[in-house]
């Protein structure tokens, strides 16, 4: 067994920290640009920087990198931006609203794949003809796990559960193509026909790519296109959903290397729930958890398939006491990812412990999380230790 002694965490964390709380907070997020009888224009900045140091073998998003970094020899000391993000979003009429989001990131990052330039994450018009009946049409986030519709701005935790990666294709949270939604009281349906392409692969032979996804909610409906990780004890929500998402002919830059270009029916399915209560107008509690269950059938005979069971399960607590002009949050998270591919079995599981200090919501906070992988048969006992720092302007 491989356990590595942590050194003193890497100069720029407090840095970073000093940053942060140099940053002003912001009079408001969206910045009005235009706004006339045609209709409204808005603009947001969002900034995301993260301070690392972990073991060389840490899989902080596994299987993310389609391209991965040189292999790490020694202790990982990176200090990057993690996101960066360029909003804009306009209503032409009271039925009609467009949205564009450029995005970069893990810009220098030793740990991430580099996206070195400025590209469009999402493009799309959004028709509403009554709240229940809706159609989205463009790049657009696939409506499969609440994580992934949640902003990565907004986690409970610095980053989402290593689970939602569970997906084809390194930008597996869009892809092009249209949207069927709605509303209706606690009901949200979203069922959508995509490209199954994404952003970076290409494959001439694949077929389109179906997703959906069902929610109820008690207590507060939620009946935008995106989520929140926490609402800091602002509403009381509890949302139960099932999703599904499926491929035939897909190929996967993230599966093993000898498996990469080979096409397989690709389907996915998961269940989750999400809780969040105020107490008292101070105290706040925060839940949510996940099954997911993937299968890959590869199109050549001969070939085992390949199934992985994913789950994870995380919760916060939202302190009644201020420090300073802000208020802390303490979080945990457990995820377990066990795939098997005929008899092979492996596994990894993490165990992730965090608090953040949000001084305006989601819109600028600080966050601190520490991490424990154990993967199997690898034999491998890592940790990993991250501070991120959000500004939203």
């Amino acid at each position: 067994m491989i356990h590595r002694r942590r050194r003193r965490m890497h100069v720029a964390l407090p840095i970073l920290a000093l940053l942060a709380a140099a940053i002003p907070s912001p009079a408001h997020a969206w910045i009005t640009l235009a706004e006339g009888e045609k209709g409204k224009l808005d603009m947001e900045f969002r900034l995301m920087m993260w301070a690392v140091h972990a073991g060389p073998d840490t899989p902080l998003t596994s299987g993310v990198n389609a391209a991965p970094p040189p292999e790490q020899t020694e202790d990982i000391n990176d200090f990057f931006v993690r996101r960066a993000r360029l909003l804009v979003r306009g209503r032409i009429s009271p039925s009609l609203e467009i949205a564009l989001q450029f995005g970069q990131d893990n810009i220098g990052s030793k740990i991430l794949r580099d996206d070195g330039n400025m590209r469009i994450k999402e493009a799309f018009v959004n028709y509403r003809k009554t709240e229940a009946l809706q159609l989205m049409a463009g790049q657009i986030k696939v409506p499969f796990l609440r994580q992934n519709l949640a902003s990565g701005f907004n986690q409970l935790l610095v980053d989402r559960s290593l689970v939602t990666t569970l997906r084809p294709a390194v930008e597996g949270l869009r892809d092009q193509g249209g949207m069927v939604w709605g509303t209706h009281k606690g009901f949200q349906y979203r069922a959508a026909m995509l490209d199954g392409s994404d952003q970076e692969d290409n494959n001439v032979g694949s077929s389109l790519r179906g997703t959906m996804r069902f929610a109820y909610n008690w207590f507060t409906p939620e009946s935008g296109a995106g989520y929140t990780g926490t609402t800091l004890g602002q509403t009381r929500i509890l949302q139960i959903a099932a999703q599904a998402d499926m491929q035939n002919h897909r190929t996967d830059p993230r599966d093993e290397a000898a498996f990469a270009t080979q096409t397989r029916h690709y389907s996915a399915w998961a269940a989750e729930v999400f809780y969040d209560q105020p107490f008292a107008g101070r105290w706040a509690v925060t839940g949510e958890a996940a099954w997911l269950q993937r299968r890959d059938d590869y199109d050549v005979d001969g070939l085992a398939t390949r199934s992985i069971e994913g789950a994870y399960a995380q919760a916060g607590l939202l302190l009644p006491w201020d420090l300073g002009r802000g208020s802390l949050q303490l979080a945990g998270r457990w995820d377990s990812i066990e795939s098997d591919r005929d008899g092979v079995e492996t596994s990894m599981h993490t165990r992730t412990f965090g608090l953040t200090w949000f001084t305006r919501g989601h819109d600028r906070k600080i966050q601190f999380d520490h991490g424990d992988v154990v993967e199997r048969p690898t034999d491998l006992d890592d940790n990993f230790y991250r501070l991120s720092v959000v500004a939203v302007f």
